[in-house]
């Protein structure tokens, strides 16, 4: 452990430990500073400062309330309450235990006393490790300091037990596999491919919010080599482990090679379904409906790639169609090697329109448009537009000469004149 890192964090919050030792209560750090600690993270200032204390939510309430610029309660009934306290974030939980109840997708909350107990119902044994503030013992009742050195990922109670209470934590045992570069027990693995089905339970945010993090991770294929050894893809998202997906583009085999970007790693293993397709998967998944377009997107450029949009036109329509996702949908193309091929002479086209690719508007607007025809506003004015950007894409950028000639040729085409 960093004892440097660790004394700066223990300073960062020396008011809160003196108000809670002034109230007669104890006060522990725990959650992942701590784990980054032993794991000597150089981003130690930059991590939530993540508190439990054996006080209720109500009597936290009050005992920050002196010092606290201010407080949110929206975690209060699962035992948390947030606070900014000299510039910083702190959430502060009573220990506590939690656990999903048959089908049910919301956990129980039951409060304890113990800061033992409380540690027992975290997830890995790397994260029940807690700093007491007052005294600076470091309460490690299930060797994670031990675990994380040999690098081993482990439940701190049976895993049985720890993935029935929250299955969530199977979906996250594959990123902390590799993120923190862990090997799961043999134990852990039988568990989780028993209990894979119970991952049902869980809400779709959740779940969602959780495999994004995994996206994130630099090197995240081990964590997928989880999922799908254990079962747990074909829970929430089956095609992760596609055939025909990894055979053609790789799939989770080339996360690592991409940007860590949820949408553009989630594209990568979306790659083989049809926009349909991906757009129910990812409704399931309660994805917002710009992260499902940019997904879409990003899928369909690599299919227009696919179809060789090598001459100025078609490079031109490419270009305009994925817009602000290109880099990424090369990205993602070249992870075909048919593709890399078509994206080579793609480069060279665009090397030959040059400066002509920064500036797709067209020379007449709507209301220039109307004036023009001498019409009001309606369908009528979308496809004259749509005409002039059909001219654009053909022959390159025009004047307002020529965008006015040819929409009033196309006008007088359109009515029969």
């Amino acid at each position: 452990m960093n004892f440097n890192d660790l004394s700066t964090v223990v300073e960062s919050v020396s008011d809160i430990r003196r108000v809670f030792e002034s109230a007669g209560k104890n006060i522990y750090l725990v959650g992942g500073i701590v784990r980054d600690l032993y794991g000597n993270a150089d981003n130690i200032e930059q991590l939530d400062i993540d508190l439990t204390t054996d006080a209720t939510p109500e009597e936290i309430r009050e005992i920050i309330k002196p010092i606290a610029e201010n407080i949110w309660l929206s975690g209060e009934k699962f035992g948390t309450i947030g606070a900014h306290i000299n510039g910083k974030v702190i959430e502060i939980t009573t220990h506590r235990s939690e656990s999903y109840v048959s089908d049910s997708r919301k956990p129980i909350v039951q409060f304890s006393k113990h800061i033992e107990e409380d540690l027992s119902r975290r997830d890995f044994t790397v994260n029940s490790m807690a700093i007491d503030l007052s005294t600076g013992e470091v309460i490690d009742p299930f060797n994670g300091q031990t675990d994380f050195s040999q690098g081993v990922l482990k439940t701190p109670l049976d895993p049985d037990i720890s993935f029935s209470e929250d299955p969530l934590r199977m979906l996250r045992a594959a990123r902390f596999v590799c993120r923190y570069d862990l090997s799961p027990s043999t134990e852990m693995m039988k568990s989780i491919k028993k209990l894979a089905p119970r991952l049902r339970i869980v809400s779709p945010e959740r779940i969602q919010d959780e495999f994004d993090k995994l996206l994130c991770v630099e090197n995240p294929e081990p964590g997928f080599k989880l999922l799908i050894k254990t079962g747990v893809d074909n829970q929430f998202l089956p095609e992760i482990s596609d055939k025909n997906n990894i055979r053609k583009y790789g799939g989770y085999k080339v996360l690592s090679s991409l940007s860590p970007i949820p949408t553009v790693r989630l594209a990568a293993l979306l790659l083989s379904l049809s926009s349909e397709r991906c757009q129910t998967r990812m409704k399931e998944l309660r994805y917002s409906n710009e992260r499902i377009s940019q997904t879409q997107l990003l899928i369909q450029s690599i299919k227009t790639i696919e179809m060789k949009p090598i001459d100025k036109e078609s490079y031109r329509r490419w270009y305009y169609q994925v817009g602000e996702l290109r880099d990424y949908a090369i990205e993602l193309a070249a992870t075909n090697k048919r593709c890399r091929r078509i994206i080579s002479e793609m480069e060279k086209t665009e090397q030959s329109l040059e400066s002509e690719l920064d500036d797709f508007v067209i020379p007449l607007t709507g209301r220039e448009v109307m004036d023009l025809l001498g019409i009001e506003e309606g369908p009528d004015i979308g496809n004259a537009l749509q005409y002039l950007r059909e001219i654009r894409f053909q022959e390159g950028p025009i004047t307002r000469q020529v965008a006015e000639e040819a929409i009033q040729k196309w006008w007088n085409h359109s009515r029969g004149n």
